[in-house]
């Protein structure tokens, strides 16, 4: 009896001996692990990045309006109109621009012209023994008509088909004009005579359209010729530009058409002078202080307020000069800006969208969101490094800003200690850090 209860003892004290260990080992645990449990749960991760130099442009959005030196080109009548110079291209002073054929003569003119170009064939069925630079020279005018077309086929496209098909003839008839001239003597002598007869007597039934002035040509009105000029710039506004957005019409590049059907005094095309233009344009209400800011600035020194636009549909950037800076309307803005260049590849916009590039700034290039404690009015901010894993907080200048990113500076760069550094490591998410944390990267 008395070994049973002894026995009950030992075993009752084994079990007590066992319960205060893994309370000890629970213990010991519990203070090994709650501290990095407690950090994992509590503490903020830190995201860091690295500071590099990169180009910030500033930009500012416009909407606006193309005004050109614009004279609209009216028909003589009702018939036809056979461009005589292509789209793009300059005409002089009193050249041809197009010859017009009137209604009731067209079948005749059209006969002349079949008749003509069969006498062309035969010139060059019996003639056509070019060589060298010479056979190269057709040649290569021929195939880059032909390369034309095998794009436009390729684009599935084809609306322009008939302007390429006119060039590839304009091309064949002008190597056949060619050989007849180079003809011997007494060869082709009926040819040449019957195709003097034709061209007199069409000339006699088709009317040149000459050019008011010189400029550039294009075949495409939109009707704000004679609405839109230098002399009417201040009566554009914000609701002005609104309805010219809502007529706008296709902006697409215009070839030159084999013929236009016109009516009397209809306007066929317009005579572009390239030498200079203006955008009058709209800009936010803010940035748009900031550019009469800058622009009386510069009218004090006798400067000229030059930047860059970029337009969507223009493939380079527009050099202008600010010119004025007018009163605020509906939070916008209303800005005129003069421009000398790429004129005639803008002559078939009108109301545009796009930006005015008004800084471009080479420098520390860091998140905006890694800058806390911004003042508003002298542009400094703070921003937090690493060195050594603790952190450091340093004011910095802030130089430009576009989008989610800003151009940073130092304040003193003399002072290497408060300085910020290019490669230098600092944090994405500065919330809640002190002077001197550490910081686990």
């Amino acid at each position: 009896m008395t070994n049973e209860l002894e026995e009950r003892n030992r075993k009752r004290k084994a079990r007590r001996m066992r319960r205060r260990l893994f309370s000890l080992l629970g213990f010991a645990l519990l203070l090994i692990y709650i501290p990095a449990v407690w950090n994992w749960v509590f503490s903020v991760n830190y995201e860091i990045g690295v500071i590099k130099t990169s180009t910030l442009e500033i930009k500012v959005p416009l909407q606006g309006v193309l005004v050109r030196k614009e004279t609209p080109l009216k028909s003589p009548g009702d018939g036809i109109l056979i461009p005589s110079i292509s789209y793009g291209e300059r005409v002089a002073n009193k050249g041809e621009v197009a010859a017009f054929i009137h209604s009731d003569k067209k079948t005749v003119v059209d006969n002349y012209r079949q008749t003509e170009i069969e006498i062309l064939k035969r010139v060059v069925d019996q003639y056509d023994n070019s060589f060298g630079t010479e056979r190269e020279l057709w040649e290569n005018a021929i195939e880059t008509q032909i390369g034309k077309l095998t794009d436009l086929s390729n684009s599935g496209n084809l609306s322009n088909a008939d302007s390429m098909r006119v060039a590839i003839d304009n091309v064949l008839e002008a190597k056949a004009r060619y050989l007849l001239e180079n003809v011997p003597d007494g060869d082709l002598k009926d040819e040449k005579k019957e195709l003097e007869r034709l061209r007199s007597s069409r000339e006699k039934s088709v009317k040149s359209v000459l050019s008011p002035s010189s400029g550039v040509v294009s075949y495409h009105c939109d009707g704000y010729e004679e609405q839109l000029n230098a002399a009417n710039i201040n009566d554009i506004t914000l609701q002005r530009l609104k309805s010219i957005k809502k007529q706008e019409v296709s902006t697409d590049k215009y070839l030159t058409p084999s013929e236009i059907a016109v009516k009397k005094d209809q306007s066929f095309g317009k005579l572009v002078t390239n030498d200079e233009g203006w955008i009058v344009f709209f800009v936010p209400e803010k940035q748009g202080k900031e550019l009469k800011v800058a622009l009386d600035k510069a009218k004090l020194n006798n400067l000229e307020l030059s930047y860059e636009v970029e337009l969507q549909g223009v493939n380079e950037r527009v050099p202008v000069s600010i010119q004025e800076v007018g009163d605020v309307a509906e939070g916008y803005q209303k800005v005129v800006a003069h421009m000398n260049k790429y004129i005639e590849k803008t002559m078939e916009l009108r109301s545009v969208a796009g930006n005015l590039v008004t800084q471009s700034v080479t420098g520390m290039r860091v998140p905006l969101r890694s800058l806390i404690n911004e003042n508003q009015v002298d542009h400094t901010a703070d921003i937090v490094v690493v060195e050594m894993n603790k952190a450091r907080i340093k004011r910095v200048q802030i130089v430009g800003r576009q989008d989610s990113y800003a151009i940073i500076d130092n304040l003193d760069p003399k002072d290497s200690d408060k300085s910020v550094k290019v490669f230098e490591v600092f944090l994405l998410n500065p919330k809640n850090v002190e002077e001197g944390q550490v910081v686990e990267k």
